[in-house]
């Protein structure tokens, strides 16, 4: 089963060729309802799937292919059955769309998040995230840190979720760029949610440390 695949045995050739099954699979009305819980929990962990070799990384190519999964899901699920899902599949295409080291995963991300919002248009304020984020916005990457990341935090859905991931995920990342622009992008959040930064952020942070 194409699911058992997503192993962390499993090295990134593996993932990436999964990725492209279920979609493929997918965007043909191949695979059932029943499956989409085990499918979307997937297709969550490859959207972040990065593994570091010496001074480089793998796992764009994953990442990539897991945006290709969610654009298909549309194609081939109806608005009801995708219902559950919906909240979890767009707050991890954000962070994709925002904080993904490369630009073409941003970019299909982005476009995976326009398929959804073009057909569904159940994504929480997606016309107006797509008028931020689109094509070419995300192509410079400091300025989806900076920029795109605070307005789009504005939304409450995605807030949190944001925040997170820049404070569990991106400050420790391999990338030095990558931590730097993350630490600037956190302390303009700051005056969005100051009490939940303080309480759940910087206390597990400091926690951590020590």
């Amino acid at each position: 089963m194409i699911l058992s695949n997503f192993s962390p045995l499993e090295n990134e050739h593996t993932w990436h060729g999964s990725c492209l099954a279920l979609a493929e699979l997918s965007r043909r009305g191949l695979i059932l309802p029943k499956r989409l819980p085990g499918l979307v929990s997937v297709l969550v962990k490859s959207f972040q799937f990065e593994e570091q070799r010496g001074f480089l990384s793998v796992g764009s190519a994953v990442r990539d292919a897991a945006c290709y999964v969610a654009w298909s899901l549309p194609r081939s699920f109806s608005q009801e059955i995708l219902a559950t899902y919906v909240e979890e599949i767009a707050s991890n295409l954000i962070l994709v769309i925002l904080f993904d080291r490369e630009v073409n995963c941003r970019r299909a991300a982005s476009a995976a998040f326009q398929e959804n919002v073009g057909r569904h248009g159940n994504f929480p304020h997606g016309i107006d995230i797509l008028t931020l984020a689109d094509y070419h916005a995300v192509g410079c990457r400091s300025d989806c840190y900076l920029k795109l990341a605070p307005s789009i935090a504005e939304f409450k859905e995605y807030e949190k979720a944001i925040i997170d991931h820049l404070a569990k995920v991106r400050v420790s990342h391999w990338d030095e760029n990558i931590r730097s622009l993350s630490a600037e992008s956190l302390s303009i959040l700051c005056s969005l949610n100051p009490a939940y930064i303080s309480d759940s952020v910087l206390k597990k942070s400091i926690a951590g440390m020590t």
